[in-house]
């Protein structure tokens, strides 16, 4: 028997949500764009697309990503939490002031273990005395990282 392909119609750039099977297939379809295509993408792309393309390895289409006109508050503490964004966006989420305001972002960030070390530590004073508490007992972020939340912790109480 012959194996079918099955052709998917889905908008990269509208936002209905897709399914699975269907992401797969973005996902797929994605990994096999070269990389001025993705940037290209970045900037267009719908919130589904953005979120493949913020795992993407690649410096120039994460900072596309960070870039797209399309980006939401939602959008960036998503990025900020998850562990497997890539380094240079969670490197422009903490360089953004209007980001750094928002407190879940700033929390999310910080508790990232993607997180560069540089980073995390510029944002840790501005945690509160619980979070800093949380931080420190957190094993997946750098030790670097937890040892200077116990050091700050100390010092506000």
């Amino acid at each position: 028997m012959e194996d079918e392909t099955r052709k998917i119609k889905v908008s990269l750039t509208e936002d209905p949500p897709a399914g699975e099977g269907v992401r797969g297939s973005i996902q797929n379809f994605i990994m096999g764009l070269s990389v001025p295509e993705k940037v290209e993408l970045a900037g267009k792309g719908n919130k589904e697309v953005r979120e493949i393309l913020s795992r993407d390895p690649n410096r120039m289409v994460a900072r596309a990503v960070m870039s797209s006109p399309r980006l939401t508050d939602a959008d960036v503490g998503f990025y900020a939490a998850a562990a497997q964004t890539n380094e240079e966006i969670l490197r422009a989420i903490g360089e953004n002031r209007e980001y750094m305001s928002n407190s879940n972002i700033l929390l999310a960030l910080v508790s990232n273990p993607r997180t560069p070390a540089p980073v995390a530590l510029r944002h840790l004073s501005r945690l509160k005395a619980n979070e800093l508490g949380i931080i420190g007992r957190n094993r997946s972020v750098s030790a670097l990282v937890r040892q200077e939340a116990k050091r700050l912790l100390l010092r506000k109480r």
